[in-house]
């Protein structure tokens, strides 16, 4: 499906976040798109179906906003570019592709194999929201994202975006934390693991489906709240799917001789 064909249900729905210490310096707005494709007019099956919100910022600080959407557009949809509903049409568009390939291959090999094909449905839900960082100096852009394309399952990831306000450069671990963070954070972590799972040590940790013999590691998934750091590992980063997504909340103040 070429892209002009479904801009038409691309809608930008003003949002209520807006920044409170910058005054209508920016705001913020949807991209949404919400649809279910068929590979075959009239079937039901096989179809491909899509519910997406993203929010893009805009507003007086385009310094700010152009770097955000820039970083969205790039991190969520593989372009670079400031147009987030151009880069969320692409993707849209190479998805359907690959979903119409992927059913036809299996029509090819279930003629081949005299056998019925097997549908193959995909399903993509994306929604984002804003949160404000702990000094007001920073917003967390929430990504939480399900996508199945076939198997047993689909997969949810929870993923956040850091942005400083003054100009919407990305918050990572090496600049915000000082240098040598790991060994700081690190036990911390693995104390926080142990109390969420309910365990008294690392050996016991498989019992609750947890990596065990991994060690412990500091993602780049991370939110900055009022008063604590987030931490968040999706499926499969330190424990199987079953498990699911494990948050470990830092409290800010046992850390805060790290955080530059």
């Amino acid at each position: 499906m070429k892209a002009h064909k479904i801009i038409i249900a691309l809608t930008a729905i003003l949002s209520l976040a807006a920044c409170r210490s910058k005054g209508d310096d920016y705001a913020f707005q949807y991209v949404s798109f919400k649809e279910t494709l068929p590979y075959t007019q009239g079937k039901e099956h096989p179809s491909c179906s899509f519910d997406m919100h993203v929010l893009k910022a805009h507003g007086a600080d385009t310094v700010f906003a152009d770097a955000f959407n820039r970083d969205i557009s790039e991190f969520m949809f593989g372009k670079r570019t400031t147009d987030v509903r151009a880069a969320m049409i692409s993707f849209i568009d190479s998805v359907i592709n690959i979903f119409k390939e992927d059913n036809k291959e299996q029509i090819r090999y279930a003629k081949e194999e005299g056998f019925e094909p097997r549908n193959i449905d995909y399903e993509y839900v994306l929604n984002t929201e804003v949160h404000y960082g702990n000094r007001k100096d920073i917003i967390g852009h929430f990504i939480n994202f399900y996508q199945y394309t076939g198997g047993a399952h689909g997969g949810t990831f929870i993923t956040c975006r850091n942005y400083r306000l003054e100009d919407g450069s990305v918050v990572t671990l090496d600049n915000y934390f000082k240098p040598g963070y790991e060994s700081k954070l690190i036990p911390v972590l693995d104390q926080l693991l142990l109390e969420y799972a309910e365990c008294s040590s690392r050996d016991e940790l498989d019992e609750h489906g947890y990596f065990s013999n991994e060690p412990m590691f500091v993602p780049e998934n991370f939110e900055i709240r009022e008063d604590t750091i987030d931490f968040i590992f999706n499926q499969y980063d330190i424990a199987p799917y079953a498990t699911g997504i494990t948050t470990l909340s830092v409290p800010t103040d046992i850390i805060r001789d790290i955080i530059r």
